[in-house]
């Protein structure tokens, strides 16, 4: 009677994180990921001004809120004296007191 071989014991390793053929070229290049997809990109300055390139509109807007759709996330900004200083295409500058940024799915 001829013997099967038993089960491997050995561990298998964990599944790597799914990465889109951007975000490849990207870290091969050693470049901006946002360069080669459609990735959003924030800068702050201090906690009165943020520029942001990649907005898709404006969802909400109070001087205390602003909400902006970056597609397929919102992004919130909470403060006194919001205001969109800005908006040219994709490209946002908000101005004001800024307590909290938030980032909704």
């Amino acid at each position: 009677m001829a013997r099967g071989k038993a089960p491997s014991r050995r561990r298998k390793p964990p599944e790597e994180e799914k990465i889109t053929a951007p975000e490849r070229i990207a870290r091969a290049m050693d470049v901006p990921q946002n360069v080669f997809g459609s990735f959003s990109q924030i800068c702050l300055s201090g906690n009165r001004e943020v520029v942001l390139d990649g907005c898709k509109g404006v969802l909400e807007y109070e001087p205390e809120l602003i909400r902006l759709s970056l597609g397929d996330k919102v992004l919130q900004f909470t403060g006194r004296n919001l205001q969109i200083k800005c908006m040219t295409g994709e490209n946002v500058i908000l101005e004001g007191y800024i307590i909290s940024v938030t980032f909704q799915a």
